[in-house]
């Protein structure tokens, strides 16, 4: 489903691709982006789907937006990878929760780069609205603040309350927030504002919206996390978990609509980042 969509996109690209956009950067666009997916491959970023779906969003973002557009995804993509990475041996013990790991497959990278490229190609059908640029980076700030809330929320000593009721929850477990988990996503959000700050010529009140444009994004995740994203008891461990199948047998569905999963969970993430900007 998720490569399907991406190859949407680029055939929609590739459609609409106006004769102003020089030969030159779209050949650059599929360089660096085989680049960026033999890299990830070779270093466990990615999985071989989540390669290809990366490859296409590249080309695609890099090549109708240059590295004004290029540069804050790339900010996300690598700054997350590195991040998931490190402390990797304490973060493994909650592996067996998540319902994906950190080497991303394709439906990980629609779900956390998809609203950006369906933003530049509105960007692409109507060039000379100003708000496709905000809301890109909005998105992004979203989708950042969530996966660094999650990689540094897991690394903090105390656990998580529950974005429900504020009561202690296990590390690990969906809807769980941290203050270590909430800076550390809102460092994220300002990472991805001054990286597009050179080109959207940010104030200091407009980077303070997108950060808080993203923080919204990723408390939304964890909204969704606690109420309606799939959980599942373990048949065989008796431990809550996003996977459908856990200790080799299936489990069963305990809280959530069956197929709303962290995808779809990430996809509302950066929906929600990029309607927030709008509204501030």
């Amino acid at each position: 489903m998720a490569l399907f969509i991406l190859n949407f996109l680029f055939s929609q690209f590739l459609s609409f691709l106006p004769s102003h956009l020089h030969i030159e950067q779209c050949v650059l666009a599929v360089f660096l982006a085989a680049v960026i997916a033999l890299v990830s491959l070779r270093f466990h970023f990615l999985k071989l789907s989540g390669a290809a779906a990366t490859f296409l969003l590249a080309v695609i973002i890099f090549g109708i937006g240059g590295w004004q557009w290029a540069v804050p995804i790339l900010v996300f993509f690598v700054s997350s990878s590195l991040l998931s990475k490190f402390g990797k041996k304490k973060k493994s013990v909650f592996d067996l929760l998540f319902e994906k790991s950190g080497t991303r497959d394709a439906g990980q990278v629609a779900a956390n780069g998809g609203v950006a490229g369906i933003l530049i190609l509105c960007r692409l059908l109507f060039p000379f609205e100003p708000f496709w640029y905000p809301m890109y980076l909005a998105s992004l700030a979203a989708v950042t603040a969530d996966t660094w809330g999650t990689e540094i929320g897991m690394l903090a000593h105390s656990s998580p309350r529950s974005i429900l009721t504020l009561k202690r929850v296990e590390t690990g477990t969906s809807g769980g927030v941290s203050l270590a988990g909430i800076v550390g996503g809102a460092c994220g959000a300002l990472l991805i504002a001054l990286s597009g700050s050179f080109w959207f010529c940010a104030d200091a009140q407009q980077i303070v919206i997108i950060v808080i444009s993203g923080i919204v994004g990723s408390l939304a995740d964890s909204f969704l996390g606690a109420t309606v994203q799939a959980q599942y008891r373990c048949a065989v461990c008796g431990k809550i978990t996003e996977k459908q199948k856990h200790c080799g047998e299936e489990a069963a569905l305990v809280r959530g609509v069956r197929w709303f999963n962290n995808d779809i969970v990430n996809w509302v993430c950066a929906i929600v980042g990029a309607a927030v900007i709008e509204v501030l």
